[in-house]
């Protein structure tokens, strides 16, 4: 068996990207007859970290639980209700998970964990409240379902507190791995879901106030059934898209260097998520002095998107035939879709909001995955020498 060494010769572009240095160590893995060769990561260590000290914070809830009942001399504490269990967790639970996030988020960006070296501290307070309240509106979900599944159930002290305890470790387990699993993809992933079910747990919701005889933006009305959900939905997408978008022009700009194309893109898509943010903040009620807000943001946030659609062309880097013929596509079903409604009188107002809204955001989706692409550099081929 021959114990010759070869040698690789990295170019300089990857060096400078990755921010190698002499003593750097590397990794090299094998996937089919492909050569990975990356910076190597101690995912062991962190994965650890998180299972280990996710227990703190959850017993210092639990020591928190159990003196605020014991003191009031709760002998039997609910599952659900205002002061029950449910209750509990989604106050104590919440906090230490927010506490955890923090904790281990700064701990990872000293630690210049890779896929957090594009996110600023700046970007801290969006993502964290974006979590929060995704986590927050879940556990809502799951303790109403919970307090009809049980209902009328009640537990004795200590086996309400382990029960909390299993709780609120779940949502400290949860906000650590958000922390330390950060990524375009994530976000990405956290803003469909979040939009998709928001909007049709409204729907669902409102079924039978038959809220598509009156418009889609019913659903965010004080006529609706539990409209916060709806106006939430709209404005935590908005938080999210915002992170989701500074995180990736950090990447770009370090691949594509004073770009004024790009830069005006990223504030177009900034601009265009406080609009959708806008929409939530402002319901539809009635003529009140909202109710033209509302009207004034959801116009204006169709004819950005029709803005952007045109102007791509221009404003992205390395743009594909296929994405501008889908871009021109969804832009051309909006326009004739908005002639249709308007001229023709053919779609009603909640077709067509329901057309333009799903349209948009799905452009919108189109966008932020071509953004994801070019800011991890996928296509780029460097030369190599063996040596």
């Amino acid at each position: 068996m021959s114990h010759e060494k070869n040698k690789i010769s990295l170019p300089p572009a990857v060096v400078e990207q990755l921010e190698l240095k002499t003593d750097t160590k590397l990794q090299l893995s094998l996937s089919g007859q492909k050569m990975i060769i990356e910076p190597l990561q101690q995912k062991t260590e962190t994965q650890t970290v998180s299972l280990r000290w996710f227990l703190i914070p959850s017993i210092i809830s639990s020591l928190i639980f159990i003196a605020y009942f014991h003191l009031n001399d709760y002998s039997q504490i609910m599952m659900t209700g205002s002061k029950s269990i449910a209750s509990m967790v989604i106050l104590l639970g919440l906090l230490s998970g927010m506490c955890s996030f923090i904790v281990f988020f700064i701990q990872a960006k000293k630690k210049k964990i890779t896929n957090l070296k594009a996110i600023y501290w700046r970007n801290l307070p969006t993502i964290l409240l974006s979590f929060t309240v995704i986590l927050g509106v879940l556990l809502v979900g799951f303790f109403w379902l919970v307090g009809i599944v049980f209902e009328g159930a009640s537990f004795d002290l200590l086996t309400a507190t382990l029960i909390f305890f299993l709780f609120t470790s779940l949502v400290n387990y949860l906000m650590i791995y958000f922390a330390l699993a950060i990524s375009p993809a994530l976000i990405t992933t956290l803003l469909i879901s979040m939009i998709v079910g928001g909007v049709l747990l409204a729907m669902a919701t409102n079924s039978q106030l038959q809220w598509w005889q009156k418009n889609f933006s019913f659903l965010g009305t004080n006529e609706a059934k539990d409209s916060w959900q709806f106006n939430l939905t709209l404005m935590i997408s908005a938080l999210l898209m915002i992170a989701l978008v500074d995180y990736l022009f950090v990447l770009l700009h370090h691949l594509y260097p004073k770009n004024l194309r790009l830069t005006l893109l990223r504030i177009f898509l900034t601009l265009t998520a406080l609009d959708l943010g806008a929409v939530g903040f402002f319901p539809n009620n009635g003529h009140s002095r909202m109710h033209e807000l509302h009207n004034q943001a959801a116009n204006l946030l169709v004819y950005m998107i029709i803005l952007l659609i045109v102007a791509i062309k221009w404003l992205l880097p390395k743009v594909t035939k296929e994405f501008l013929s889908i871009s021109y596509l969804i832009g051309a079903i909006l326009f004739v879709a908005n002639l249709l409604f308007s001229a023709v009188g053919y779609l009603s107002l909640t077709a067509f909001e329901l057309i333009a809204f799903f349209l948009a955001f799905s452009w919108i989706l189109l966008l932020l995955q071509h953004l994801q692409k070019l800011a991890a550099n996928t296509g780029t081929v460097y030369p190599v020498t063996l040596e």
